[in-house]
């Protein structure tokens, strides 16, 4: 690594650049009509400063990886408040902690001064938080495999925010609605700030969470990110969401922008356009498609790919993987996505020689939050750290499908997988209660290159 940033700092000495430190800072948008915005900033000091982040630049940056973390930035100029700077390249200092242990949420419920208006009431969203099927501690403790959970959350009744939606929503120069997220977390959080001390959960440490939610529209869409705020003496990036009244109203909703939250990016499917809501086995893709329907909280979150998982720490190739090179010729079960066994294999990943990788992995039609699911298969993700949304779910079909829910993505008994990079071989054998029996192949004409790193370059 420390090669490839000699190279980037090498290629700038044409032209002065300027180096800035801050933290990372992240606000994903996801429209009810399918619309979708991604946001960086560098936080320095108070200040927050726009990032200007081609599409060209994260195919070689994977940034998303050091959301919350310590990072310098080069750029040709210095950086402005309230200007769109122009990055060449960002460089991680000091990673963010990872995600474990207990994660206490608050929920804020803020009315605009102009609306009085309380689509649910407190109770509702206290209820959210319960550690029973539906309730947010119960699913992160499932899809985490308990490594983390978000006990000590809170929600706080209704308060009024001291301006009217108009102050927080303004028109942009294209004609759309442009909310105001920093004004939005302040006043929020300054509303309920006399008497919710957010330093203590109740547990002995800090709210890790703020889920906003608010009684009318904001633009268009909900949010998941984060705010670097000093809260009761706390100074850190707290893990944020702001929520219309359409996004509580489906629990996957929640879900997906708590993902947000703890620094997750969307997954896809495999067609290649320019929508990252089509995969139905994603929490982090397709909220709410093929969720399981509650009577109170609407449609519910399904799992993350393991992918995601392996990223924030959930699983490990010592203790839930197998892990393919260049001998492998191994047949093993591949427990179900959902199954909750401390032991056994969860997940196959196949490091490739282009520097992207596979993610296998079983997923069934069982429980609380996958019971809706397409169907019970193998589901394998390509995962390329080159991508807005790095992991797209493999499909058989040419082309692929509009909407990752057909047969194409569905590898079931008998069915063989050859990857076209390096010729790995992934057979399903047989279902079992539990999983299927897989046959994890190498090429025998398999040449590795050395290390495995994807330097997007």
């Amino acid at each position: 690594m420390k090669f490839i940033w000699m190279m980037l700092l090498f290629s700038f000495t044409a032209a002065a650049v300027v180096d800035s430190e801050g933290v990372l800072v992240h606000e994903y948008g996801d429209g009810l009509n399918g619309e979708y915005i991604t946001r960086y900033y560098l936080q320095v000091g108070d200040e927050m400063m726009p990032l200007s982040l081609s599409r060209e630049f994260l195919k070689k940056q994977p940034i998303h990886r050091w959301l919350g973390s310590k990072v310098q930035v080069f750029s040709d100029q210095g950086l402005e408040k309230n200007k769109n700077n122009p990055i060449m390249a960002v460089k991680l200092i000091e990673g963010a902690n990872p995600v474990s242990g207990s994660q206490p949420w608050i929920s804020l419920l803020c009315r605009f001064s102009d609306n009085s208006d309380e689509p649910k009431n407190l109770s509702y969203f206290n209820g959210m938080y319960a550690n029973q099927p539906a309730g947010l501690d119960h699913y992160w403790r499932e899809v985490s495999y308990s490594n983390i959970n978000v006990v000590g959350s809170v929600a706080v009744d209704w308060v009024s925010l001291p301006s009217p939606r108009s102050t927080y929503v303004t028109i942009d120069n294209k004609g759309d609605e442009d909310a105001d997220l920093s004004l939005l977390f302040d006043d929020c959080v300054g509303a309920v700030d006399a008497f919710v001390d957010f330093s203590d959960a109740g547990n002995g440490q800090s709210f890790q969470g703020i889920n906003m939610m608010f009684n009318d529209s904001l633009d268009c869409c909900a949010w998941g990110g984060s705010r670097w705020r000093t809260l009761d003496g706390v100074q850190k990036s707290w893990r944020s969401t702001w929520n219309p009244p359409w996004s509580y109203a489906n629990e996957g909703v929640i879900a997906h922008e708590m993902g947000h939250g703890f620094g997750l990016p969307h997954a896809n499917n495999s067609d290649g356009d320019d929508n990252p809501y089509d995969s139905p086995w994603d929490v982090m893709s397709a909220a709410t498609g093929y969720g399981v329907n509650h009577n109170t909280y609407g449609r519910l979150g399904k799992h993350i790919n393991m992918y995601f998982k392996h990223a924030l720490g959930w699983v490990t190739d010592a203790n839930d993987g197998f892990v393919a090179d260049s001998q492998s010729d191994d047949v093993f079960l591949l427990r179900y996505t959902a199954h909750q066994a401390q032991t056994g294999i969860k997940f196959v990943r196949i490091p490739l020689s282009d520097g992207t990788e596979y993610f296998v992995e079983t997923r069934k039609t069982v429980g609380d939050y996958e019971s809706n699911l397409p169907g019970t298969a193998v589901i394998i993700h390509h995962v390329s750290e080159c991508r807005n949304q790095p992991p797209w779910v493999v499909d058989a079909d040419d082309p692929p499908a509009d909407y990752a829910d057909t047969e194409g993505v569905m590898w079931k008994t008998g069915e063989t997988f050859i990857d076209p990079i390096d010729g790995f071989e992934v057979h399903v054998l047989n279902e079992f209660t539990n999983g299927f029996n897989v046959r994890i192949k190498a090429s025998s004409d398999l040449i590795r290159r050395n290390g495995f790193e994807a330097t997007c370059f």
